[in-house]
């Protein structure tokens, strides 16, 4: 993976000028008059979360006297098939496409396609009215209908695979809008599941469960073009974050340095909740024997902000002994020990931050932080990020766990 320093990526967008966005709705972008009432735009994405934006235009007309979008129509206003009948409903809760896009004006990337699923007016004493539209990607389709279902000598990512291809019984059309890309090397060192039961949730909360349970991340890739001439298509990515590994939208690793390229960088250093081991205890349903491993400092597999172990020793961090785990087998127990020790090292260093806007920056992926010295200065794997176009300008907001040391640029 690429180390791309923001002077070379600012060289390669056109130095970062006319920051722009595009909107469509039903593959139409917004009138020109629209456009004009747009007061700002934002997305923003989380690797536990649904991403979403957020559009805020302007309700008021001066010329007429009246509200633009809502609150001046009537019941007959809202049957027309005119241009006002079509403003008043532009923005209307529904089963409407939408896309947004960000970008600068030598190009604009597909930021999220989905629904709008929240519009809330607000009529202020002093100011100008205005209207805030909400929406959600497409997998916001996934918490219409929960359902139950339990699958047997299963792994997690063949669970996530089977999901993208199961169909209602009712209506006979598939679940999941997309496909499910894994991570082929984790899918083989996934333990082998006994029994794990889907009961009355949503395909995508059972999803985030499962994720958050084997320590994984879930977000959307967009449709990209290979260098072959193909295209994949939009998919969900169900798969641990790697460590510098991930699959990305794009094979870079931005590096971010205070002073130039990082306009603010607020990092958080704690050793409360550290372990310095887990013990994860389970029952061996074959053998009628409990089981029981541990894992600590020293494990040859841990790899997160081993430069810093140093402190865990040094603050004397208590064990922590799991019980009533569902593990099955003595590796099942030691992979799940491990897994949780290397949850408490992740958010040992967080940090939240804000550079100038990148639409290729998203949370799943990684940034490299320099300048701050060798507790501070490393990897960090981007948990959320808020993509802001407006008044100020275009800015991106992110927070952050660091992995381990930065990766080098190779940059003079």
């Amino acid at each position: 993976m690429t180390v791309v320093p923001l002077a070379q990526e600012s060289r390669d967008t056109g130095g970062f000028y006319v920051p722009r966005f595009e909107v469509k709705i039903e593959g139409a972008g917004l009138p020109r008059d629209v456009l004009r009432d747009v007061v700002s735009l934002t997305y923003h994405d989380n690797v536990a979360e649904l991403d979403g934006f957020e559009l805020v235009v302007n309700n008021w007309d001066a010329g007429t006297r009246r509200f633009k979008y809502v609150g001046s129509e009537s019941d007959s206003d809202l049957e027309r098939n005119d241009a006002i009948g079509q403003r008043y409903k532009l923005f209307e809760p529904c089963n409407k496409d939408v896309e947004v896009r960000m970008g600068y004006r030598d190009g604009l990337h597909t930021m999220l396609t989905g629904t709008v699923t929240t519009m809330e007016p607000s009529f202020q004493s002093s100011g100008a009215p205005t209207l805030t539209v909400r929406g959600l990607n497409v997998l916001h389709a996934l918490r219409r209908k929960p359902y139950s279902y339990a699958w047997e000598k299963k792994k997690d990512s063949e669970i996530a695979e089977a999901l993208a291809q199961m169909t209602d019984d009712e209506t006979h059309n598939k679940r999941f809008p997309l496909p499910v890309e894994t991570d082929p090397t984790a899918k083989g060192k996934e333990p082998q599941l006994p029994y794990i039961a889907q009961q009355n949730q949503t395909d995508i909360d059972f999803l985030f469960s499962r994720a958050r349970e084997r320590g994984y991340v879930m977000f959307i890739l967009e449709k990209e073009k290979l260098k072959n001439g193909t295209v994949r298509p939009r998919r969900l990515y169900f798969g641990p974050s790697h460590g510098g590994k991930g699959v990305v939208l794009r094979d870079v690793i931005f590096e971010l340095e205070w002073g130039r390229s990082l306009l603010e960088f607020k990092p958080t250093l704690t050793t409360a909740n550290q372990v310095r081991s887990v013990t994860v205890r389970g029952w061996d349903r074959a053998t009628k024997k409990p089981i029981e491993e541990k894992v600590d400092l020293d494990d040859p597999e841990l790899n997160r902000n081993q430069d810093l172990y140093r402190l865990l020793k040094r603050c004397d961090p208590h064990e922590d002994v799991v019980v009533n785990e569902p593990v099955f087998s003595k590796d099942d127990a030691k992979k799940r020990a491990r897994a949780l020790l290397q949850d408490r090292q992740k958010v040992m260093v967080t940090a939240s931050a804000t550079t100038v806007g990148l639409p290729d920056l998203r949370a799943g992926q990684l940034v490299n932080i320099v300048g701050l010295g060798s507790r501070f200065s490393g990897t960090y794997f981007v948990t959320d990020t808020t993509h802001a176009i407006g008044d100020s300008g275009y800015t991106t907001q992110f927070t952050c766990r660091r992995e381990t040391v930065a990766q080098s640029s190779g940059a003079m």
